[in-house]
């Protein structure tokens, strides 16, 4: 690389905290992060005290930051889903390379303004799919690709969410609708994204359905995890997660947690769902059918792909994928190595993934930005096909289409 890479962060939250770290982890003193920004004074003085250098510039109005730094090669934007537009919007103008958190954003309506400006900019963008660089899904991917299974006619995937990250999603911004745009697509639209680019071919029809009738209001519980008696017991206390947690760089799911935070998750105002289902028909008749769910015993990702000469089982906490094949009674095994970083690997790899699209001009992102208009549009058809409550076509290929790579 070049002597130094000048970078700026914009929302100072968990996932920039998970990148600078890697970051700095991996490239020492060539990473000079000039300018940081956050409306959170608090925030800024805890994310310089950790990683801000001898000239790191401090900011509360990111618009400042674009009229001061023309000297900055690449952003990191990382703020709540509801602020992506508003964020992401002068940057692209500006033809900055950036590295935007997903979901691209948080409605239809945003994404298709932020495509528009997309595709009238020169800027180069790597979405957040941090699971595209994970050794886990690209060797399934590879599997796939190469046919290892045949065609593929059915894939299953499950998403299920163990206490603590579930307590992110009930208890910060990403419980509330109006900021996050709902579960799947927060939580989910990593799952939406690994699926369409396994099997590389497009969606046709969709149906869903989701609850929202477990983490209700229940006499006796809370208000907070402090003032609760049932502290002890309960699989959410913050109380017992305390206990548990040691402070070392990586924390796990920990990482996302505010312990400050312990509001009751059954009696706070979080409006989400809290399980979802989908069916997906896919071009060559390829069925899928997607689970998430929060509050299960722990947190897994698993994948399940029936091909017409094989099956490929895969359980990404494990790290471990078995293939079948026919007249075979004994899996292959296939044991997942990867760095020690977050989400099985991946925080790693993404951040050396953009610092290349900065210093070469003809890298490719594995996850750039078409891919997160992709899976965003089908979160939101899922979305759409669970709250009226019919099977609807998928009507936005031609425009996602007209979007350039």
């Amino acid at each position: 690389m070049k002597d130094r890479v000048k970078l700026g962060f914009i929302g100072l939250g968990k996932r920039n905290s998970v990148y600078v770290r890697n970051l700095v982890h991996q490239f020492g003193d060539k990473i000079e992060i000039k300018a940081i920004c956050d409306t959170d004074k608090n925030k800024l003085y805890d994310f310089n005290t950790l990683y801000g250098q001898k000239n790191t510039v401090q900011y509360t109005d990111f618009k400042e930051v674009l009229k001061k730094h023309n000297d900055i090669d690449g952003y990191l934007i990382a703020p709540p889903n509801s602020l992506h537009e508003h964020l992401a919007l002068p940057f692209l103008k500006k033809n900055k390379t950036i590295l935007l958190e997903k979901p691209l954003s948080d409605t239809y309506e945003s994404c298709m303004r932020i495509a528009d400006v997309y595709n009238q900019s020169l800027s180069r963008v790597t979405l957040g799919f941090v699971l595209r660089y994970t050794p886990f899904y690209r060797a399934i991917k590879q599997l796939l690709h190469e046919g290892q299974i045949g065609k593929i006619k059915v894939l299953n995937a499950d998403e299920v969410v163990g206490p603590v990250l579930s307590s992110v999603f009930f208890r910060t911004w990403r419980g509330k609708k109006e900021l996050s745009g709902d579960l799947l697509l927060e939580k989910c639209c990593h799952d939406l994204d690994l699926i369409q680019n396994m099997l590389e071919v497009d969606p046709l029809r969709v149906t869903a359905l989701a609850g929202d009738n477990h983490y209700t209001s229940r006499e006796g519980y809370g208000p907070r995890c402090s003032q609760c008696k049932y502290n002890d017991t309960c699989a959410f206390s913050t109380l017992l997660w305390e206990k548990q947690y040691t402070q070392s760089d990586d924390n796990g799911e920990f990482e996302y947690v505010d312990f400050t935070d312990d509001k009751c998750v059954y009696n706070d105002d979080h409006d989400i769902v809290d399980r979802q289902s989908q069916l997906i028909e896919f071009e060559e008749n390829t069925l899928v059918y997607f689970n998430v769910t929060l509050g299960g015993p722990d947190t897994r990702r698993t994948i399940d792909v029936i091909g017409t000469k094989g099956r490929i089982v895969g359980d990404f906490k494990e790290n471990m994928i078995l293939v079948y094949r026919p007249g075979r009674t004994v899996p292959e095994e296939i044991e997942i190595k990867h760095e020690k970083s977050g989400h099985g690997g991946g925080d790693s790899v993404i951040v050396r993934s953009f610092i290349e699209s900065i210093e070469d001009a003809d890298y490719k992102p594995e996850a750039c930005f078409k891919d997160g208009l992709k899976s965003a549009l089908l979160s939101f058809m899922c979305d759409r096909a669970r709250k009226e409550g019919r099977v609807l076509s998928i009507d936005y290929i031609d425009r996602v289409a007209s979007i350039r790579d």
